[in-house]
């Protein structure tokens, strides 16, 4: 494992459905953090202290009012840049391929769920490679999630979903929301390690990048690429 990206898979823990060892994770993680990010420490506190003052039931149900009901925003990274494009299953069954190379057990969650990936990103050694899922995944990624908690996007939401007639759930839950820290000390950290990555890296398919493999003795060494071919997409 690369110990440089060490704090990455650390930072896979607030973005898993919580355990009941969640808090004793976060409290190793804060050290770490402290020691090798500290500028993100005091907004990854804000989530950690949210947490503290929970118990296991409210945690659960804040974790899924969040990402699944009546989601604020998903954390399939493939989804997240882009949508419901060809690419996402390229970049899903990459990362799935990814995972099973180094014996990754994905759980319950899709590969390209942000926890998986922080995960497989801890344990990569090619430095173009991480610079490019860094760059051109993560990055965007987190950033079009973290922006999803903007208060005005919230409002604009809950206006469309009352329109609907739609009942809101734990309509508070909305405002203030804990995973927002959780989400920025995790861009704090990545802006600090790749710093430059331009804003219009964000949105759907806005980049396209796919980690993909090329062809090498029946073996498909991983590389990335920004457009993928019709025949490729197809399957062809």
């Amino acid at each position: 494992m690369n110990s440089n990206l060490e704090i990455y898979r650390q930072f896979s823990a607030p973005f898993r459905y919580p355990g009941l060892g969640l808090i004793e994770e976060l409290s190793n993680f804060k050290a770490q953090l402290e020691l090798s990010h500290p500028g993100a420490l005091p907004e990854l506190e804000k989530y950690v202290g949210h947490m503290l003052v929970r118990d296991q039931t409210q945690r659960e149900e804040i974790f899924l009012k969040t990402f699944e009901v009546q989601a604020i925003c998903h954390l399939e990274i493939g989804y997240v840049l882009f949508g419901e494009d060809y690419k996402r299953g390229l970049f899903l069954a990459s990362m799935k391929e990814e995972h099973r190379r180094r014996g990754h057990d994905c759980g319950l969650e899709l590969p390209d769920h942000l926890s998986n990936v922080l995960d497989l990103f801890s344990c990569l050694d090619d430095e173009e490679l991480v610079k490019d899922i860094a760059e051109l995944a993560l990055i965007p990624a987190v950033r079009s999630m973290l922006s999803a908690f903007d208060e005005k996007r919230i409002r604009d939401r809950i206006a469309s979903l009352k329109k609907k007639h739609e009942a809101i759930v734990q309509e508070e839950l909305n405002y203030g929301n804990p995973y927002r820290h959780a989400l920025g000390a995790l861009l704090m950290v990545l802006d600090h390690d790749f710093p430059g990555v331009p804003e219009q890296h964000r949105g759907l398919a806005g980049n396209n990048f796919i980690p993909i493999r090329d062809f090498k003795d029946g073996e498909l060494p991983m590389c990335a690429i920004a457009c993928p071919s019709v025949e490729m997409a197809q399957g062809d």
